[in-house]
């Protein structure tokens, strides 16, 4: 999928999505664990030592860089709190722009810049990165996809990526390798639809590193993505950091904020 318009209503929906679980799971107090595992004569299982990683970001808050093939990005998600603030940045092509979302249930606001385009284009003044934009869901096509789900909470698509692995290995201190099953993360930010369907069959069995910090808990992934079609090889990258820590900003009032005419909600459906 191409960082442009449609990413932002396709933000909307996985930030609503992870919401609905909160911060489940439980608390720390399992430290006894690993040195459970550490004193048995059978090693650990390297799959699961990786997804035994996602307990802190299973609990729904943490901060979340990210690079991929047509832009970056970063989050602050708390979903205890139903809150979210997401950065987005695209540098494909001649679509190039930045954005912000900020999501604090029930409400959502969404700042774009889109350059030279907010004065060259009709109904997109807005589009300034100067205000926040009072976002009416249900004026979002597809609707439904931003109600609230109580049964997931993958927000960045690792758990079901994670999930997919294939040959895991340690390799290294707290770091290991093996292959990622692309479609199976449609909703991380970093995959490109566009590369996966190009990819074919080999998109089930593309190489990754990941890399757990001190505490066992995930803190890097990386994505070594093969040249495919028109698609040049590239890599992604995600580093996930202060799990239990995340900082959303303050609901946005006052002169910070407009209403968006039907023109931004035209935009954001990807109508003409």
């Amino acid at each position: 999928m191409k960082l442009a318009w449609g990413r932002s209503a396709a933000m909307l929906a996985a930030v609503s999505v992870v919401f609905a679980a909160g911060a489940c799971g439980d608390k720390a107090g399992d430290s006894s664990k690993p040195a459970a595992a550490a004193t048995s004569s059978k090693p650990a299982d390297p799959k699961e030592t990786l997804l035994g990683s996602l307990k802190e970001y299973d609990k729904g808050i943490y901060d979340v860089a990210f690079t991929a093939r047509d832009g970056s990005g970063s989050a602050a998600v708390d979903a205890t709190q139903k809150h979210a603030h997401i950065k987005l940045a695209s540098t494909e092509g001649d679509v190039k722009f930045s954005m912000e979302l900020l999501v604090l249930e029930p409400e959502a606001y969404l700042k774009m810049d889109m350059g030279a385009m907010a004065t060259a284009v009709p109904g997109l003044e807005l589009l300034n990165g100067k205000k926040w934009i009072h976002v009416d869901r249900s004026k979002i096509k597809d609707s439904q996809e931003l109600s609230i789900k109580a049964d997931e909470a993958d927000l960045l698509g690792v758990e079901a990526l994670l999930k997919s692995a294939q040959g895991v290995q340690a390799a290294g201190d707290k770091k290991y390798t093996g292959t990622l099953d692309l479609s199976k993360a449609d909703k991380s930010p970093m995959t490109d639809e566009e590369v996966t369907k190009a990819l074919g069959d080999k998109a089930a069995s593309v190489p990754f590193t990941a890399t757990l910090g001190a505490d066992g808990q995930l803190s890097e992934l990386v994505i070594d993505v093969p040249a495919a079609g028109d698609k040049a090889a590239h890599q992604l990258k995600m580093t996930l950091s202060n799990y239990g820590k995340a900082t959303i900003p303050a609901k946005p009032a006052g002169a910070e904020v407009v209403e968006p005419p039907a023109s931004i909600y035209t935009m954001l459906n990807g109508s003409n």
